[in-house]
C-alpha cells in the first residue's frame, strides 16, 4: 500500500525514511547505472528532499517495493533549478496545488498486491493519491514511453515543449492532470477494486491539518458504499 511522509516529518518516521533512502540508492544507482548521485553510504538523497516534498513510498509487508516524490513547483525543483533548458526558455505551470512529480521506480520482482504488479500499483496509487490530497496538476520530465502510457490510461497530458536529448535519452517535459476518470480507467485496465494508498500510514497533509479521506466516489463506481483498501495488500 501507498504511504505518505512529507518532508517536515521525516524525523518522526526516520526508520522508513531510511528503508527510502536505501531504496532509491539500489534503484536509481545500482540498478539503473545513475552514477552522479551514487553516495559512499548507500542512501540516496538530494537537495530537494526538503520540508515540503512529499514522500510516497510503496509498502508490502514491511519492505519499499516502490516509491516517487513529489516536490512544490513554487519552490525550488527539477526543473527550475537542473533542467530548465529542456522548456528552451518557455514557462511551465507552477501554483500551490502543482507538483513536479520526480523519482518513480518500481523494484524489479514479481511481486503484487491484490494480485496487480507493483509497477501498475504505484502509478494507480500516485494518482488516488493526487486526488486525496487535491494535487491539480503534476509536471514531469520523461521518456515519451511514459507519455504514452499515461495517456493510454487515461491521463489528460499536455507536452510542454519540444523533446530534447538528455544523457543520451529522449526527454520532454510535460503536464499531467489527474482524474477521477483516469482513476477508473486505471482500475479497469489492471483489475483493481479498491484503494492503494493507507490512510493509516498518510503522515501529513500538505495543504492544511485535516486528515486526508477516502475517494466516496470512485467505491460507489465499485459498488460499495466505503472505498476499501485493497485485499491481498
Amino acid at each position: 500500500m501507498l504511504a505518505t511522509i512529507v518532508g517536515a516529518d521525516c524525523a518522526r518516521h526516520s526508520a522508513l525514511m531510511e528503508k527510502i533512502w536505501r531504496f532509491r540508492h539500489e534503484q536509481f544507482v545500482e540498478r539503473l547505472g545513475w552514477e552522479a548521485i551514487r553516495r559512499a553510504d548507500g542512501r540516496e538523497i538530494d537537495q530537494f528532499d526538503t520540508d515540503d516534498a512529499i514522500h510516497l513510498p510503496l509498502i508490502v509487508g514491511d519492505k519499499v517495493v516502490g516509491y516517487t516524490r513529489l516536490l512544490p513547483t513554487l519552490a525550488p525543483h527539477l526543473l527550475s533549478d537542473v533542467y530548465p533548458h529542456l522548456m528552451d526558455g518557455r514557462d511551465w505551470p507552477r501554483g500551490p496545488r502543482v507538483y513536479e512529480w520526480t523519482r518513480c521506480i518500481a523494484e524489479a520482482s514479481d511481486t503484487k498486491i491484490g494480485g496487480v504488479p507493483i509497477s501498475n500499483a504505484l502509478m494507480t496509487a500516485v494518482l488516488e493519491y493526487a486526488l486525496i490530497a487535491g494535487i491539480e496538476q503534476l509536471i514531469v520530465q520523461t521518456h515519451p514511453k511514459l507519455v504514452n502510457l499515461l495517456i493510454g490510461t487515461g491521463w489528460t497530458v499536455t507536452p510542454l515543449a519540444a523533446p530534447s536529448v538528455l544523457d543520451g535519452s529522449l526527454i520532454v517535459p510535460i503536464c499531467a492532470v489527474p482524474s477521477a476518470r483516469a482513476l477508473v480507467k486505471h482500475h479497469e485496465l489492471y483489475n483493481i477494486t479498491g484503494s492503494l494508498v493507507d490512510l493509516e500510514r498518510a503522515h501529513g497533509n500538505p495543504f492544511g491539518p485535516e486528515r486526508l479521506k477516502r475517494l466516496a466516489h470512485v467505491g460507489e463506481l465499485h459498488g460499495v458504499v466505503e472505498y476499501q483498501r485493497l485485499a491481498g495488500e
